[in-house]
């Protein structure tokens, strides 16, 4: 009994062994069900790129968000772009449906535009008809389907250069000169920066930037205090305003002679205390009253009168 007992157990101890050996080895590949990955937007729908220009002028001609995408399947399929990461789409296409435009987008779309003839993607894409400053910021492109759902982003700024750029100079001291940039008008916000060409100064930049009353454009101003000591004659003062955002710039420059400021002489002092003739009459000038002084005198002399 112990032996017909030990014959047949020591096979299947022979067999547990074995096989846990070779599981610890990795040779033995167990038939148990792969896990199931969900990929946020796998296969059968992918954006291949999203189309939104960088940088756009205010006021100028349409432009083109595009969100060019594939997909295996259009059943359900969905195209909704979102502006500046707000909850609520400012455009939405369905499959077989007019697209509608919502927010900050209505009424500044044209419904008519197709960025594709084929129906899954013919109204992928938004036309702005005008770009203006307040439609600057990040757009964002989501597609999705009964399945999946994938989105893309892309920041696009609407810049508004400015409405005008000066540069001025004025003197507080005799040995001192201030120098003053301005621009008004500008949109996003602005850098302003001075520079002396052909001296090393050691002046300090003030700038101060403000937003208009009810509006988002900035003001700004910077000015340079130099002591004349610094300077070379001439010295150029080069402002440069700048938007970062846009990668756009302007500037404007001012030659200025170091020295006390130049006073007027005697004769321009004379000069504008003359009158000046009009039309009710002719007015002699101090050399011909001169003259004719002269003449009288001689005459009188000569007469005995």
């Amino acid at each position: 009994m112990d032996l017909s007992l030990r014959n047949v157990w020591m096979p299947s101890n022979l067999f547990a062994a074995l096989f846990l050996g070779l599981i610890l080895s990795g040779t033995v590949v167990t038939s148990a069900h792969p896990s199931t990955h969900h990929e946020f937007g796998g296969e059968g729908l992918k954006i291949k790129e999203i189309k939104v220009p960088d940088v756009v002028l205010n006021g100028t001609k349409p432009v083109v968000l595009d969100c060019d995408y594939v997909l295996d399947d259009p059943s359900g399929l969905v195209v909704k772009w979102f502006f500046n990461n707000h909850p609520a789409p400012v455009y939405q296409w369905i499959f077989k449906q007019k697209p509608q435009v919502l927010g900050v987008l209505k009424g500044k779309i044209n419904l008519n535009y197709r960025a594709t003839n084929e129906d899954s993607t013919m109204y992928r894409a938004i036309e702005i008809i005008t770009p203006t400053m307040d439609l600057s910021g990040e757009y964002k492109c989501l597609v999705s389907t009964f399945d999946k759902e994938v989105s893309k982003s892309k920041k696009m700024v609407v810049y508004v250069p400015e409405k005008t750029l000066e540069v001025t100079q004025d003197k507080p001291k005799e040995d001192r000169v201030n120098i003053t940039c301005e621009a008004e008008g500008v949109y996003p916000e602005p850098n302003m920066t001075i520079t002396a060409l052909e001296s090393k100064h050691t002046g300090f930049i003030q700038v101060t930037t403000r937003k208009q009353n009810n509006s988002s454009l900035f003001d700004i101003k910077g000015t340079l205090s130099v002591d004349d000591v610094e300077l070379s004659s001439p010295t150029t003062f080069v402002c440069e305003l700048s938007i970062p955002d846009a990668n756009y710039s302007n500037r404007r420059e001012l030659v200025y002679f170091p020295g006390p400021p130049t006073t007027p002489s005697v004769s321009d002092h004379i000069a504008e205390s003359l009158p000046s003739s009009g039309a009710s009459g002719t007015t002699l000038s101090p050399s011909i009253l001169t003259v004719v002084s002269l003449f009288l005198s001689i005459l009188v002399s000569r007469t005995g009168l």
